[in-house]
């Protein structure tokens, strides 16, 4: 056996405990940014159907692609679970609260410098392109302060900028949702959360048929915080459990099958009802958050402590170039859509797009955790970012 596998396999498992690092969990980051981008390349080669017939059987892969955001919602309850173990932490060993400066300085570092250098390359090529509509002072300045889900107009330079708000204001939110936590019994903040984003979600399902009412009350506010802030809380709910009393493996893979058929029955009604916010569907439009956000919850818990193939290496790159991957495959994307090199129409054109658009798409993104992403990363997070960029040793 080669000792310095036996070195490399040692310093990854301390410097892993020392950083605080969930392995599994970056898989899981890759997984989510993998899924948004097979969504998108399935809706920019003409959403074709991907039904495969075997022996007289049809056996219909298209739920797996037209689901594909819910990998964003499998990023909000990552978030809310690693964010917050901290917090837990401190809860549980009965010390002081993490330094609120210092967590907002790490989220700014880790967030805003890809963000911005993906908003100016975007705005100097609608520059480029003679196409200043969308750069009026309101709208560029509700982008740059990520508030662009508070303006009336929200015409967005990059197709997935409308998630960075919803995140952004979790930010705020989390210290003030561990203190309730570290305060009170979870089961009655979780009852209190519920209360909260249903009836906020009672209040934009009113805004939609009521039009004196829609003047001020924006149904687009269905998708944002507080409606969706149930999908964080099981994330931090789950993290608490973790923490604290971490399940054995026979009570991790049933939460894995658990939060998998939560899922898998979340995307039969998807697939079934189909968009229940637009227009908004009576009982779904209520429940969808709290559905998935629930399963993928029981999912993240059950995979924070497996050393399966959420461990792959492949899968770990992934989940480093994760956030970059996210910023940056949509704008590609359109660039190829706009000089004609995707293919459109069937399951070859699919193919064809994925072959031309993929490679481009995560070199990008690698340069742009390389170059942008690591250099403004605080000392911990950039052992975290080394952590990934190793990956889980064979």
């Amino acid at each position: 056996m080669n000792p310095g596998v036996i070195d490399s396999h040692a310093t990854w498992q301390s410097a892993a405990r020392n950083a605080d690092y969930v392995p599994a969990l970056t898989g899981l980051r890759g997984l989510a940014a993998g899924w948004v981008l097979v969504y998108h390349l399935w809706q920019f080669s003409g959403s074709p159907a991907l039904a495969i017939h075997v022996m007289g059987f049809a056996i219909d892969f298209t739920p797996l692609a037209a689901c594909g955001f819910l990998g964003v919602d499998l990023f909000f309850g990552l978030s809310g679970f690693l964010l917050s173990m901290p917090f837990h932490r401190a809860v549980l060993a009965r010390t002081a609260m993490p330094s609120l400066r210092t967590f907002w300085m790490r989220r700014c570092r880790r967030v805003l410098p890809a963000y911005y250098a993906n908003l100016a390359i975007i705005v100097v090529v609608l520059l480029a392109l003679g196409q200043p509509a969308l750069l009026t002072p309101l709208n560029l300045g509700s982008h740059l302060l990520l508030a662009q889900n508070l303006v009336p107009v929200r015409e967005t330079f990059n197709g997935v900028y409308w998630t960075m708000p919803i995140e952004w204001d979790f930010y705020a939110i989390l210290p003030l949702l561990m203190l309730a936590l570290a305060r009170s019994r979870a089961g009655l903040v979780l009852l209190g959360m519920l209360a909260l984003v249903l009836a906020f979600r009672l209040l934009c399902y009113g805004a939609y048929f009521n039009e004196p009412w829609a003047r001020h009350f924006d149904y687009g506010w269905i998708v944002q915080l507080p409606a969706r802030l149930d999908e964080f809380v099981f994330g931090v709910l789950a993290a608490g459990v973790f923490v604290r009393r971490p399940p054995s493996a026979r009570a991790r893979s049933t939460l894995l099958v658990i939060g998998a058929v939560g899922i898998a029955l979340a995307m039969v009604v998807i697939t079934s009802v189909g968009n229940d916010l637009l227009p908004p569907q009576l009982p779904w439009v209520l429940l969808h958050f709290t559905w998935i956000g629930a399963a993928f919850g029981a999912f993240i818990l059950g995979a924070a402590g497996q050393r399966s193939w959420f461990c792959w290496r492949w899968l770990a790159w992934l989940g480093l170039i994760s956030y970059s991957l996210y910023l940056w495959h949509y704008p590609l994307l359109e660039a190829a859509q706009h000089f004609h090199l995707l293919g459109t129409g069937d399951t070859t054109a699919l193919l064809f797009t994925t072959l031309i658009a993929t490679p481009a798409i995560l070199l990008v993104s690698w340069l742009s955790q390389h170059c942008v992403e690591r250099p403004f990363l605080a000392p911990h997070q950039r052992k975290v970012a080394d952590l990934q960029q190793l990956g889980a040793p064979e």
